[in-house]
């Protein structure tokens, strides 16, 4: 140990972590163990928001941003059509232009090949990312090598993947194109009638209780010391010259050295309070949960891109996953769309046809219009360090993101370029 590293095992600073989702139960692990008093604020349970209701799939080949040509040309479709891929509320239209305006900029072809570029170095380490600290934590367990299926129905579904297969080929992602008898004898249980096609990353994992896995991460986080105070932050404050970070929340001031913001959705406000700007809206996401008992229907998630879900085979039954509604994070839930989908569900995995919904969900997807997360230090406070914003990756990159989040508060050299995930970069 040289004498820098024993400095600060010796005298850990004070990190305060502001958020309690996977992103931010990892960053209090991976910092922990490095020496820091970390304290994470979340008024509820660790893990029980947004991070809890996802498909999850760490999936390491996701390297298609979602704005592409092809989804640029439907936007028509999200503002009139309420059973389009996504649907935009009327009401929220004109709060939503500014994201919605460099969204349409981020689907110029050289952009979308730029924006894969900067994703690949996060999603190819995402997996192995997720294994350390699952080490570390003794969860081990609640890691499955189990792949990434997305199955198609027709030929023209398959044929419009044609871009995002050289995308992935282009950037060393490793996937099958499968036939109908690959796909079944991966999914027996799917009915036959629904795919002749299917595109299969077998090195990306799955997860079917994150929320178990985000609490094995703070728990052992908080063996380490690691504090979690259940109470709701509302303004996180700079002193002068780096001097500390002020937490305020309903109940009282909290003073650190330095603080994460890793609120996903919320973490707009906490940036502003900090002096940075962020272009940063929510995709909200439903969920619906099938009660299957001790059936196993599925080996893995399965997406069924032409019909805009996944289903997925969770610790408590089977999920569908399905929406990107843009309204905000005031508006009530509508859940009409993905209740639509549930007919169909049922025809693709007979498994379920019978069996009662048993939950319905919905998340806020934290995401930017170029689906690149914020990773990074704030350019006016060198002890105010940004974890938010990754859209429907959430998950997968949260283990990575907490490695570099821990690499950048120790001043350790980074593995890659961080310059593509800076919050000013709008």
């Amino acid at each position: 140990m040289n004498k820098q590293s024993a400095q600060k095992a010796s005298s850990p600073r004070t990190i305060a972590i502001i958020g309690g989702g996977v992103v931010g139960a990892a960053a209090s692990l991976t910092l922990s163990m490095k020496g820091y008093q970390v304290t994470v604020f979340e008024p509820d349970e660790i893990g029980a928001g947004t991070s809890s209701g996802n498909a999850g799939g760490i999936v390491t080949g996701a390297v298609l941003p979602t704005a592409t040509p092809g989804v640029i040309s439907a936007i028509p479709s999200y503002i009139f059509d309420r059973n389009s891929a996504a649907v935009l509320r009327p009401s929220y239209f004109f709060k939503i232009l500014p994201w919605l305006f460099r969204f349409i900029a981020s689907a110029r072809p050289a952009r979308v090949a730029s924006i894969a570029s900067d994703l690949q170095p996060l999603v190819s380490r995402a997996m192995q990312a997720h294994l350390s600290l699952s080490e570390i934590s003794n969860a081990q367990h609640l890691i499955k090598p189990a792949g990434w299926l997305k199955v198609y129905g027709t030929d023209s579904g398959f044929a419009a993947t044609a871009f995002d297969r050289e995308l992935m080929t282009r950037h060393g992602v490793n996937f099958l194109v499968l036939n109908a008898k690959e796909i079944e004898e991966l999914e027996p249980n799917l009915d036959k009638a629904v795919y002749k096609h299917g595109i299969f990353q077998p090195e990306s994992g799955f997860v079917n209780y994150p929320k178990a896995l985000t609490q094995a991460y703070f728990e052992r986080a908080r063996q380490n010391g690691t504090q979690h105070i259940r109470e709701a932050v509302v303004e996180v404050k700079p002193q002068s010259a780096g001097s500390g970070i002020t937490v305020k929340t309903k109940q009282g001031l909290h003073v650190f050295d330095s603080v994460v913001v890793a609120t996903g959705a919320w973490s707009k406000q906490f940036a502003k309070q900090c002096g940075d700007t962020v272009c940063l809206d929510t995709e909200r996401g439903y969920h619906v949960s099938f009660r299957t008992g001790e059936k196993q229907l599925l080996n893995r998630p399965v997406s069924f891109p032409e019909n805009h879900f996944v289903l997925s085979p969770m610790h408590d039954g089977v999920s569908m996953v399905s929406g990107d509604e843009l309204a905000g994070l005031s508006a009530p839930p509508d859940f009409r769309r993905i209740r639509a989908l549930i007919p169909f569900a049922r025809k693709a995995l007979p498994g379920i046809a019978e069996q009662q919904v048993q939950r319905e969900w919905m998340g806020y997807r934290p995401s930017t219009p170029d689906s690149l997360p914020v990773i990074g230090r704030s350019p006016r406070h060198s002890n105010v360090f940004y974890a938010f914003g990754h859209g429907h990756l959430g998950l997968t990159l949260s283990a990575i993101t907490a490695q570099l989040i821990s690499s950048l508060v120790s001043d350790d050299p980074m593995p890659f370029d961080i310059t593509p995930y800076r919050i000013n970069r709008f």
